[in-house]
């Protein structure tokens, strides 16, 4: 509905029963914060199916209860208005000649039926095209295995351009999606990139739960620039530059349908949406899945070891510049992100924190095995044991499987990493031939947290000059641990 610039949704239900409540959920998997989606529906209206009118109650206000007659067909209708910025990014969008659906912002659920297979057929404008990595059934209709799986694939609708390729054999695509619907960078250059960022992850696995990746790029900034991951797909927000280099950003969300699409929480999938659904574990959700962005943005050989290395100094200097680490742990800004930005607490964000004990973890078990294992056996193993339909992993499952790797008992590291406010034992990194190294008003620093920010710049990561053979070894595993994959 362009002119609307509104959807127009129904939903229905096969044998209903007597009563049937229907939800919209009040938060979208991989942002961790409370979101208003019931406020942009209106017209909501309920029906059997010979189209008599089925009262409704407004239970609370994400949720609706419908009296039906029984047997036969509930038909649950709605719009929802398509005004999200941008493009579209965590709600729905509406254009005269474009259209993006989240689908946490624009279907409900029914209560007790959200494993219930789904079938999703489409009514596009003429001449409207429609991407998303759900499966297709039929011309315009897709299908899903559940409500999470569901709206875990963002619908893109209307004028935008395509470039495939294929990974390892597994099909991907990227759609670009701009207001004048002439991007300003080199598709093809840009595609290729996507590509090339794509192969580390899946080698390292080996396999994957998609059939197929599609990477959704949306080139204007509404109230959002980053990215979002979904089941067999991501959105960017960026800006229509001549030139995108994702890059790291598209490794991170790619990275995703690993690491918090499979490998999770117990609390994150199946899902309740009704509320905050807390975990002391995003450390290891996202914080590891950005130290792995950055390993295999180099791996992939876009960017240089000296890149690598900076990026990781980046993180470190944030951390020190920070108050918030010396009051609150890593599970901590985790657990209380959904009351606080949705990334950490004050300045304490555990995409950072967690990126940097994921690297020092990662030294760590080198170390222990003398290289012969790396964090990626880690990723390996909990991918086996949880990756969907198994539960996800319990709280304290993290701690049990890097022990199991390392083959040695590293619960003290973790304790201090994850569980304290000491500061991280950057020390660690000798052992396989890297050094921090703090100037003295960067060391005073570390014991004052009201001192400036600018106390920190004297950070560096380099290559420890006096380091051992055997350092100088395992630093050679860290850095090109792929070549040891198959």
């Amino acid at each position: 509905m362009p002119a609307s610039k509104a959807i127009l949704v129904s939903v229905t239900v096969d044998a209903p029963k007597a009563i049937e409540i229907f939800r919209i959920p009040a938060w979208c998997p991989g942002y961790y914060q409370i979101a208003q989606y019931q406020r942009k529906m209106f017209d909501i209206q309920a029906a059997d199916e010979g189209g008599h009118v089925l009262p409704i109650e407004n239970l609370d206000p994400r949720s609706w209860k419908v009296q039906s007659t029984g047997g036969g067909k509930l038909i649950f209708s709605y719009k929802v208005l398509g005004d999200d910025a941008g493009l579209g990014f965590f709600g729905v969008n509406v254009t005269v000649d474009k259209a993006f659906v989240n689908g946490a912002a624009g279907f409900v659920y029914v209560d007790d039926r959200q494993t219930e297979d789904v079938d999703l057929t489409v009514r596009n404008p003429a001449g409207w095209d429609i991407a998303t990595a759900m499966d297709a059934k039929g011309d315009q209709g897709f299908k899903a295995g559940g409500y999470d799986e569901f709206i875990d694939h963002p619908i893109q609708l209307g004028v935008f351009q395509r470039k495939k390729f294929k990974v390892q054999g597994v099909p991907f695509e990227v759609i670009f999606v701009s207001n004048k619907n002439k991007p300003n960078c080199d598709m093809d250059a840009e595609a290729e990139r996507l590509r090339i960022v794509s192969g580390p992850a899946l080698k390292m696995f080996g396999s994957s739960s998609f059939k197929r990746y599609l990477y959704i790029l949306h080139l204007a900034i509404g109230n959002f620039s980053g990215g979002l991951e979904h089941r067999a797909c991501n959105v960017q927000a960026v800006a229509d530059t001549p030139e995108l280099h994702l890059d790291d950003l598209a490794a991170h969300e790619y990275f995703h349908a690993w690491n918090v699409k499979q490998i999770r929480p117990q609390i994150l999938g199946p899902f309740d949406y009704t509320s905050p659904q807390r975990t002391a574990n995003l450390w290891f959700a996202e914080g590891v899945t950005d130290y792995y962005a950055k390993l295999d943005t180099f791996q992939s050989g876009l960017q240089s070891e000296a890149w690598l290395r900076a990026q990781i100094l980046e993180q470190i200097q944030e951390l020190q510049q920070g108050a918030t680490r010396k009051e609150l742990t890593v599970e901590q800004s985790s657990r209380r992100c959904w009351d606080s930005d949705g990334f950490g607490v004050g300045d304490l964000s555990y995409y950072v924190k967690g990126l940097l004990a994921g690297f020092l973890f990662d030294a760590a078990i080198i170390d222990a095995t003398d290289g012969k294992k790396t964090l990626d056996d880690v990723m390996r193993l909990l991918y086996r044991e949880h990756k969907l339909p198994k539960p996800g992993y319990g709280e304290d499952e993290l701690r049990i499987a890097i022990n199991e790797t390392a083959g040695a008992d590293l619960s003290d590291l973790y304790r201090r990493m994850i569980r304290s406010t000491e500061e991280l034992p950057y020390d660690l990194l000798l052992r396989i031939g890297l050094r921090v190294t703090l100037s003295t008003s960067t060391e005073s620093a570390l014991d004052s947290p009201s001192s400036p920010s600018g106390s920190c710049a004297g950070f560096s990561l380099d290559l420890d000059p006096s380091a051992s053979p055997r350092a100088k070894s395992l630093f050679q595993v860290w850095l090109h641990r792929l070549n040891s994959v198959e």
